[in-house]
């Protein structure tokens, strides 16, 4: 239904269909509510016993019960075939990782059950070489030695005795764990050789093969080489971060001048100053307030450098215009731009520009201030809310306790 591309395809709606009418029959077919039970089935042999519920109805009363069935008994012919069954499963898998019975050096694989309904119970002869679980003592093999494995398979009533014969041999040097127990026992053998000596000798051969022991150093001159090179990443990155914040800090101050800066030489201008006087009166005053005390500012910094530039020679212009550059501000960019433009076209309009430069000046500060006012109240909501949750606490906790 609805839009071509929201309908559903045909052949997922037929399996749909079909589910549900399969659905539909199978819950006719087997009812709903409670059935009547006249017999329960037992588990297979081998299984676990089961427990169902079920309800026993007399009259009027009524008593859910648990009945636990047992698993169910082989007859004697099918646990004979079991015993048949669990004999082939045991010749083929007792040899385990061993790939022949003749030679014999890893563990048995020795099962205690079979097909899940036999049990099965080992004994090995000589002693000492096999114990019930398989496993092979190597260091009483010194040479090929037959043993007898015999195994007691049993499934109900029935029992049959199947006896193994295997070889056991020492372990092959050329076999993979052949290197390994021949290593290892020579190391045994080299710390029970001198007990009372205060350092163990390590064999040079082990099984007539040369063998060279190496041992982890701790590369304490590796450790120093990464801390300091993490250390001197983390420096990287503080002095960068911390260049990036005084530089940040530097416009702000610089956008704190412009301001004033503007102020003055649109005074003196207006005066009849020339641009060149008018920068150096605002020199000398601002040398005259740090003789003073007067803090330090940045952007009148750079005015006394352009002074000296000045008197030292170089050119008006190209220095007026190295005070924006070095200042990398916008607003002292724009302003020595106009102070470059009215030394070509003259000093007619200088004057109101600059009124004009120092209104908009101000307004730029007032709504900086305003910002930074805004930014201020915010970073301050964090710790008044913490405030509140203290007053909350302090005022709620006892009464709630007063309650308890």
């Amino acid at each position: 239904m609805g839009k071509r591309e929201k309908r559903i395809p045909p052949k997922v709606a037929a399996c749909i269909i079909g589910l549900e009418v399969t659905g539909s029959i199978m819950s006719l077919m087997s009812g709903s509510g409670n059935a009547v039970v006249k017999r329960v089935k037992r588990p297979e042999a081998g299984a676990s016993a089961q427990e169902r519920e079920i309800t026993a109805r007399s009259g009027e009363k009524e008593e859910k019960i648990q009945v636990s069935v047992s698993e169910r008994k082989l007859t004697d012919t099918e646990a004979v075939k079991a015993i048949d069954r669990a004999e082939k499963e045991l010749r083929k898998g007792y040899l385990g990782e061993n790939e022949k019975s003749t030679e014999v050096y890893r563990d048995l694989n020795l099962e205690s059950s079979y097909c899940k309904t036999v049990t099965a119970e080992w004994e090995t002869s000589p002693t000492g070489i096999f114990d019930s679980d398989g496993v092979i003592n190597n260091a009483e093999v010194d040479e090929p030695t037959e043993a007898a494995v015999r195994c007691l398979l049993t499934c109900e009533e029935e029992s049959r005795m199947v006896e193994l014969h295997v070889t056991a041999v020492p372990v092959p040097a050329d076999a993979e764990m052949g290197f390994k127990y021949y290593l290892d026992k020579a190391l045994a053998e080299a710390d029970e050789k001198d007990p009372n000596s205060r350092y163990v000798s390590l064999p040079a051969k082990v099984n007539g093969q040369t063998v060279r022991f190496t041992e982890k150093q701790e590369d304490d001159g590796l450790k120093l080489v990464i801390l300091m090179a993490v250390a001197l990443g983390l420096y990287i990155f503080y002095m960068r971060y911390r260049q990036k914040d005084l530089d940040k800090r530097r416009q702000k101050e610089i956008s704190l001048d412009y301001p004033k800066m503007v102020s003055q030489l649109s005074m003196y201008i207006g005066a009849g100053f020339s641009v060149r006087q008018a920068f150096m009166q605002v020199g000398n005053a601002y040398a005259a307030g740090r003789s003073r005390g007067h803090p330090q500012r940045p952007a009148f910094e750079a005015v006394l450098r352009m002074n000296r530039k000045i008197k030292d020679g170089e050119d008006e212009e190209s220095a007026i215009n190295a005070l924006g550059d070095s200042l990398q501000n916008k607003g002292f960019r724009k302003l020595t731009l106009l102070l470059a433009q009215s030394r070509r076209k003259g000093n007619a309009e200088l004057r109101d520009q600059m009124e004009q430069e120092e209104r908009e000046s101000y307004d730029r500060r007032r709504m900086d201030a305003r910002v930074a006012g805004e930014e201020a109240s915010l970073k301050l909501l964090m710790p008044m809310m913490g405030l509140l949750g203290v007053i909350f606490i302090v005022l709620m906790v006892p009464a709630f306790m007063q309650m308890g």
